[in-house]
């Protein structure tokens, strides 16, 4: 009968799940670079919020300094633009730092709403 077989059958089984674990824990490089690719991933994150932090600074600083120039009010249309750009760039830092657990396409449901597709039932069991 074939009972004999099984035991190798489950033990070559059993190896080639632990090469493909053993295979996948390992760190994944990238070609050329050499780096890790959560670094990577991690490090274009940190560029992406400093960046967008620093733009929205200077875009206010700019818009400011244009107000002042065309309207002669020295100094404050760059403080107060430099201020609702730093306003500006830390609401999108939060924007972004906010959603980072979440994957593409999803949506964060309000208290109450149900998910797309769910079915709710108007039966209640106490009502007799």
């Amino acid at each position: 009968m074939s009972e004999p077989d099984e035991p190798d059958r489950l033990k070559s089984l059993g190896d080639r799940l632990e090469r493909a674990r053993r295979g996948q824990a390992g760190p994944r490089r990238e070609s050329g670079g050499g780096a890790d690719q959560s670094s990577g991933a991690a490090m274009g994150l940190g560029f992406r919020i400093g960046l967008e932090l620093v733009v929205a600074v200077c875009v206010g600083v700019a818009i400011g300094w244009a107000i002042d120039r065309s309207f002669g009010t020295k100094p404050w249309g760059l403080l107060v633009f430099l201020f609702l750009g730093i306003g500006a760039g830390m609401t999108n830092v939060y924007r972004v730092v906010r959603r980072l657990g979440m994957g593409v396409g999803y949506k964060e449901r309000k208290p109450g709403q149900t998910a797309p597709g769910a079915q709710t039932s108007d039966w209640d069991d106490d009502e007799d």
